[in-house]
């Protein structure tokens, strides 16, 4: 009885290290730069599996291009492991023009438009309020509130120059004084 209560650990630390193939690693092969195919079978041939968990948009990048592995290049893990793996998309994300036509100041539009992501153009100045955003512009198109653009997109703002030719010269009826 006694032998088989001491063996007992030995073989069950044993049979534990067969089980999880302890001191048995692979080296995760850099996939980073090649095409979905191509990493694909790179991390099969390391007996790894992989997954695809995020696309991103990156301007100048083919589609379907490994941007990020997770475990990094030459990390070890064990057979079957799962490679995390982000990639490459052609697709341009969109967003949404704030609500700063004829709503804000120009101080106020350039902040929400800013934060929404887009780059902004040298302002065109009309006559109206000083300051006060009348339209914006995206190449020759006119924007409205709410309209889907690609991120990283050039508006122009269109604000008053606080200037108004009518209200400039001031009206006064001289058969009042009389």
């Amino acid at each position: 009885m006694l032998a088989v209560l001491l063996a007992t650990p030995f073989i069950a630390l044993a049979w534990l290290d067969s089980y999880t193939q302890h001191g048995k690693v692979i080296a995760v092969p850099d996939v980073c730069g090649m095409q979905l195919g191509d990493a694909a079978e790179a991390l099969r041939s390391k007996n790894l599996d992989f997954e695809i968990v995020d696309y991103k948009y990156v301007k100048g990048v083919g589609e379907d291009q490994v941007l990020e592995q997770r475990p990094i290049a030459n990390a070890s893990v064990k057979k079957g492991r799962k490679i995390e793996l982000t990639m490459s998309s052609s697709h341009v994300p969109t967003q949404i023009v704030p609500d700063v036509i004829d709503n804000c100041s120009l101080r106020e539009a350039e902040a929400r438009l800013r934060a929404a992501g887009f780059k902004l153009g040298t302002s065109i100045k009309v006559e109206g309020e000083a300051d006060w955003v009348y339209s914006l512009m995206m190449g020759r198109d006119t924007l409205r509130n709410g309209m889907s653009i690609p991120v990283g997109s050039t508006v122009v703002l269109v604000i008053g120059s606080g200037e108004d030719k009518e209200a400039t010269a001031p009206i006064v009826d001289e058969s009042w004084f009389e």
